[in-house]
């Protein structure tokens, strides 16, 4: 059962989606989520602190910290592998999350700019982390971290494509892994 906060997120975050940030007011989120507007204010301050905490509540890393342990023991492809699987995964399961941060209102927005970036900078943190461990020699780090920035981009690009051309996409694991594999061989071309 979903608890009325989290009721209250998600609706947020849906009416945040469709009408934008500024054009919601706390009493549409209360009637759409069946609460009264107090208790918005009872677990939020204002709805400030409610868009900080729908941002904070959907990072990637945080969804996977479980996994985490796993993925630092396994080998370095097969965790780069299945890194790229949580990530799709990820994005499969929040388009409205992503539809929001993405849009023109909050990428105008510099707080929201700013909690962004640390997510997708602890998210490269984690992927430059297990291609270091995947490249059997030493590689600069500004290649580690332009072979990372491919690695996001290109699985979230193959996402968006996805979305609108479902049949015509590669299947997902093939796809991971020849990313995966083309990246790891860019690597090792570079030294």
């Amino acid at each position: 059962m979903v608890s009325k906060k989290d009721k209250i997120v998600q609706t947020a975050l849906e009416l945040f989606t469709e009408q934008g940030y500024r054009a919601t007011t706390t009493k549409e989120i209360a009637v759409k989520s069946g609460v009264a507007e107090g208790l918005i204010f009872y677990y939020f301050k204002d709805k400030n602190e409610l868009l900080n905490y729908l941002i904070s509540k959907f990072s990637f890393v945080e969804s996977i910290d479980s996994e985490m342990k796993e993925l630092a023991e396994m080998e370095p492809v097969p965790a780069l592998i299945q890194l790229g699987h949580l990530y799709s995964n990820f994005l499969s399961r929040n388009k409205g999350y992503l539809s929001f941060i993405w849009s023109p209102e909050m990428v105008q927005n510099k707080e929201v700019n700013g909690k962004v970036i640390d997510l997708i900078f602890s998210l490269s943190k984690q992927i430059n982390k297990h291609l270091k461990r995947a490249v059997s020699s030493r590689v600069d780090e500004t290649t580690i971290e332009l072979a990372t920035t491919m690695f996001l981009s290109t699985l979230l690009t193959h996402f968006m494509i996805g979305e609108r051309a479902a049949d015509e996409t590669p299947f997902e694991d093939e796809y991971i892994e020849n990313v995966v594999n083309f990246i790891l061989k860019g690597l090792a071309i570079s030294n």
